[in-house]
């Protein structure tokens, strides 16, 4: 009797990947499961990347569509990655890889996608100012510091459930760039054809527009953030199809609004041949052709890309930080509790704050920024890879044959793309 007592007070066990995928998820559960996947599909579409879509649009129209296609999937499944390691681990991916490869292998990565962060941060500031000055008359360089110090006080003083639920209401201000699309009045059967048919040109111009669409789509500080995302959500592997579909949703959507940014500006500033060097820039130009709500619903879609993404950026670099050392960190604790991963955040604000008033050229920070992302992203997709892969790391979640070859193919689209960028450096030089 004692044995069959012991029997029955063991300890249910854990699902296994099978049981957690088999999850059956309702209309009602669906709606539940919208949480970091979506906030992290509304935060790849920053200011700087709103910037970049509109440059490539004004540049070469809808040509490029079809990398948004092809990088949907890759996108999709580095990012339920990225969830995944957080399920099984309970914990951050900078943790993870300092505890599998050591410090030296993660401080690089780590350091690099901090610098590539509050680069961002400041061309994203100037960006949000710009868009605000287009709207209001007042000189864009008023608005920086009020700016920086509100979502400062916002990220490091409020819970992150109050945070998250602000973040989700701001990811649906993207929708403002599908009515600027149809304001736009694009040739849709063109739209249509250059998504699902490649087109390819081996010039410097097309190759640094390619690579600046991957380097803004598949981004290392959404790696970072997906999974801390995740921890705080403390979600586990028995919701991992939850999880999945959360990302799901939110890459879909990331995609889909990177869309309408580039048929909005191709169809309206490629065929009138307008220069732009910024998203304020394409905003203002497109009111001649399109309309001022076209303009305005623009403007409005880069403040609010801003507000979601800033903070995002910030929390990823201190999470980073504060996994590689040791610290205690989540937007859950109050700033007493974790006051180095809050001053991780306070610093990249103030830093980004200065980048953005000292007149830093903010196409130079967006490129700069984008080769670090550029460099980071391949190495450490490679390295989820072997983490997810890893049986002593992961048990019975480890990667399937489908998740591995669209893995790697990311990272082999990853390093193309870096390929691409050293052929337009070392032919053309930086830009100026």
């Amino acid at each position: 009797m004692a044995e069959v007592g012991r029997r029955t007070a063991r300890k249910p066990q854990a699902p296994s990947a099978r049981e957690a995928v088999k999850e059956r998820l309702s209309p009602v559960d669906i709606l539940k499961s919208i949480g970091p996947g979506v906030i992290t599909g509304g935060a790849d579409n920053d200011p700087a990347g709103i910037a970049t879509y509109s440059i490539v649009g004004a540049t070469a129209g809808f040509a490029q569509n079809w990398l948004l296609f092809l990088s949907t999937p890759l996108l999709i499944v580095v990012m339920q990655m990225s969830a995944k390691v957080a399920h099984v681990t309970k914990t951050d991916l900078a943790t993870v890889l300092r505890t599998t490869y050591s410090a030296r292998v993660a401080t690089p990565a780590v350091l690099l996608m901090v610098i590539a962060n509050v680069i961002t941060m400041g061309a994203d500031l100037i960006a949000m100012g710009a868009a605000i000055q287009l709207l209001t008359g007042i000189r864009f360089i008023y608005w920086i510091v009020p700016l920086a110090a509100a979502m400062a006080c916002f990220t490091i003083f409020l819970d992150y459930r109050v945070i998250s639920r602000y973040m989700l209401w701001l990811v649906a201000v993207f929708a403002t760039y599908i009515l600027a699309a149809f304001l736009a009045r694009p040739n849709w059967s063109d739209v249509l054809r250059s998504t699902v048919v490649p087109h390819v040109e081996l010039n410097a111009g097309f190759l640094l527009a390619s690579v600046g669409m991957l380097g803004t789509t598949i981004t290392p500080y959404l790696f970072f953030w997906q999974t801390s995302g995740e921890v705080e959500e403390k979600r586990g592997v028995q919701r991992l199809s939850r999880s999945n579909l959360d990302i799901t949703i939110g890459m879909v959507w990331s995609n889909v609004t990177a869309f309408f940014i580039i048929v909005a500006t191709g169809a309206v500033l490629f065929s009138h041949h307008a220069q732009i060097r910024t998203a304020a820039d394409a905003a203002r130009a497109l009111e001649p052709f399109a309309g001022h709500y076209a303009t305005a619903l623009f403007a409005v879609g880069i403040i609010g890309a801003g507000l979601l993404a800033i903070p995002i950026l910030a929390a990823s670099a201190a999470f980073g930080v504060a996994g590689l050392a040791g610290w205690r960190r989540g937007l859950g604790r109050k700033a007493r509790n974790a006051p180095q991963f809050y001053l991780v955040i306070g610093l990249a604000f103030l830093v980004a704050m200065e980048l953005a008033i000292s007149s830093i050229d903010p196409i130079k920070a967006l490129f700069y920024s984008q080769v670090l992302d550029g460099l980071i992203a391949p190495f450490l997709i490679v390295l989820m890879l072997l983490i997810t892969s890893s049986r002593k790391v992961m048990g019975d979640f480890v990667n399937g044959m489908a998740t591995k070859v669209v893995g790697w193919g990311a990272a082999g689209v990853m390093v193309l793309a870096d390929v691409a960028l050293v052929y337009q450096v070392a032919t053309n030089g930086l830009p100026g």
